[in-house]
Formats: structure tokens, sequence, C-alpha cells
């Protein structure tokens, strides 16, 4: 079982580092090779933690397959992730596996059902899960609650996430939650630039000035808020050239999902 579990751990790191094109495939042959495993073992045991590594690699993939675009797809596979976690009994692996699917509906523009999904999630994990996914869980919170409409909601939503983080953010019990604190102020920044807040852009400069090296996905979605924010200013010359650079970052992950945020953005210029 470690053996599986030790794939899933090596086919995220490359995800974050190269971007999901890299590993996408590897990763959906990973999740049948579990699926099949788990129609031939009887043990309760044996079954409980096929699925823990079931629902943490579909989750994965279904986040990879959204990046692509393939919105439906990603949908189901997080349904699967879903299944997967409640058989394993872990309420981690399943709340992470409904917040992600939240995401797959605000792609689709149905933000007041992602936000009953994302709540949801909070409430199979009450307080039986680390501080880290309990962050995690309002900050996502906080993204549907501003594409709903809710800047109050949302703000509190953010406060809420800022008094989970741990002080020292470690994520050897949630290794599928990639978060610590520049990974919030970015999120923070991104849900207020959502918002149309003036102080978004100040919050996203200042993530921008701390940003990891290996965290290609991540960086290109900075520079898209940081257009987005500087095109709601009316600064179209330092939109483009965030965009430029979002967009050169996004091809290199193949995340067609970054794309198509950023054409949105730049169609603000026009």
């Amino acid at each position: 079982m470690s053996g599986l579990q030790q794939q899933v751990d090596g086919l995220r790191r490359l995800d974050q580092q190269l971007g999901s094109q890299m590993v996408i495939e590897q990763t959906g042959t990973l999740v049948t090779t579990v699926r099949d495993l788990m129609s031939h073992v009887i043990s309760e045991t044996e079954r409980q933690q096929l699925a823990g590594v079931l629902a943490d690699v579909a989750a994965l993939h279904g986040w990879q397959v959204l990046n692509s675009g393939d919105t439906s797809r990603a949908w189901r596979l997080h349904d699967l992730a879903k299944t997967a976690g409640r058989e394993s009994g872990d309420p981690a692996l399943l709340s992470h596996a409904m917040g992600e699917q939240a995401y797959d509906l605000l792609d689709v523009e149905r933000p007041e059902l992602a936000l009953q999904l994302v709540q949801a999630a909070r409430s199979a994990a009450g307080s039986k899960v680390p501080g880290l996914l309990g962050a995690w869980l309002h900050a996502a919170e906080a993204e549907a609650l501003a594409a709903t409409g809710d800047p109050v909601g949302c703000r509190e939503a953010l406060r809420l996430a800022e008094q989970a983080m741990p002080a020292e953010p470690d994520n050897s019990a949630v290794p599928y939650v990639s978060l610590d604190d520049w990974q919030l102020a970015r999120w923070r920044g991104n849900v207020l630039a959502g918002l149309g807040d003036s102080g978004a852009l100040d919050a996203l400069l200042s993530a921008l000035g701390r940003t990891p090296g290996m965290s290609v996905r991540a960086t290109a979605s900075l520079h898209c808020d940081v257009a987005q924010s500087y095109a709601a200013r009316g600064e179209r010359v330092s939109s483009l050239e965030h965009a430029r650079v979002a967009r050169d970052l996004a091809r290199r992950t193949g995340s067609i999902r970054q794309l198509r945020r950023i054409d949105r953005v730049t169609r603000l210029l026009a």
C-alpha cells in the first residue's frame, strides 16, 4: 500500500513542478490500477487503505483534468474521490474531494451550487481534520462566496482561513493540501481582486515579490490576478504585461483553465 501512496506523492510533486500536462496520463493510469485492485480485495481493512489511496489520486487526477478544461470528466473523477473518501473513513480525504469538486461548478458558472458543496465539505470536516485543511476549506468557501456576490461573507471566510492557518504550516498529514502563508496571501488577493477590492493589488504585488520558484501554476495564476487588478484600475500597459507572463507560464504547464481565465482578463482591456 505504501508503494502506491508513494507513486501518488511522486506524481503530485511532478504536477506542482512541471504542470498537469506532463503527468496527467500517468495519474489516470494509476487511478485505473487502484480501482482494479479494490475490485479484487475482500479484506475490509485493505479496502479502506486502498480507498484512501484512490480518494487521493482520483482527486489529483480530477484537478489535472479540470486544468485541461474538461469539467464533465473532472466532476466524475471528483465523484469517485468522494466515494472512495467515504469508504476510507477519512473525513479529510472526503472533505478535500468535495472542496475540489466545488471548483468544477465554479468553472461552469454555478456559484450557488459550488457554495453549497464547499459548505457541505466544511460540515463533513468538522473539527476532525488538520488546521491546514480547515484553512483551505475556508478559503475555498471565500472564493465561492465572492462568486455569488457576497463580499461580507467572503471577507469573513478569509478571516476564518487566516485564523485556522497553523503558525508553522505542515502538510505531512494532508499532502494533497498545498498551502502556506504565501499561497494564502495569493489566494486572498485573488478573491479580493474578483470583488474589485482596491486593496487587492497591494496584496498581490507583495505575494509576487515572494514567489516560490517551484510553483509554476501558482505563479501563472498570480500574474493573472495582478493583470486583473491592473485592468480594473484602467492600467492597460501593466495589465497586458502581467497577462503576457501569465499566458507564457500557463502554456508551459498546459493549463487550458488558466488560459481561458487570462483571455477573460485581456477582453476587459479590448
